[in-house]
């Protein structure tokens, strides 16, 4: 398993770097405006008990972005991953990989 990260990995790293420097300045002068999730239909609502929910929300707190997004994502990412049926050993090293990355930000003192 290579250490190194990919070129894909480095340029999202570098863009994700770009937007956390910048995330305070003004939008620009002309920048249009999108909802892309206006054209949702339907909602869907599940129980959590307590200790779900706050895991929850401090994971979402934790990226910046409300728990409902991360919910959603992490349900559409694993139909995505379902309908496309067994995964090789390449897609699920790259997958591990991730999921370390993401953990060891996680435990990071």
């Amino acid at each position: 398993m290579s250490t190194e990260p990919s070129e894909l990995e480095r340029l999202l790293d570098a863009e994700a770097e770009h937007a956390e420097a910048t995330r305070n300045d003004p939008i620009p002068e002309g920048t249009a405006w999108t909802r892309p999730n206006l054209a949702r239909s339907a909602t869907f609502s599940l129980r959590l008990n307590s200790e779900e929910l706050a895991g929850l929300q401090d994971y979402a707190q934790a990226q910046g972005v409300p728990a409902s997004t991360i919910a959603r994502g992490w349900i559409v990412a694993r139909l995505a991953a379902e309908s496309n049926g067994p995964d090789d050993t390449a897609t699920m090293l790259d997958r591990l990989e991730t999921d370390v990355r993401t953990l060891r930000k996680l435990v990071a003192p």
